[in-house]
């Protein structure tokens, strides 16, 4: 975890940050984006018209209560699961 950060940008390198004024990249595969409490399913049906299949977790599947135990559950048997 890392505190005081701020998202530049995600590319084919991996994940862009700057924390304390210094801008470093984390080589990552993927990205989890765990923000609002709004259901945002919208980016889903293009992911599979490109022939990924995309997997709805958490408030994005259900955004009824702030429930991050539920959230990370989900996650975590997914996770496992693939």
């Amino acid at each position: 975890m890392l505190a005081g950060v701020r998202y530049e940008r995600i590319d084919d390198e991996g994940l862009w940050v700057s924390q304390g004024g210094e801008r470093r990249l984390l080589a990552v595969d993927n990205v989890v984006i765990c923000a609002g409490q709004e259901p945002r399913s919208e980016l889903a049906p293009e992911l599979e018209s490109l022939g990924l299949r995309p997997h709805l977790i958490g408030g994005a599947k259900l955004a009824v209560e702030l429930d991050a135990r539920r959230a990370i559950d989900e996650g975590a048997r997914l996770g496992a699961a693939l």
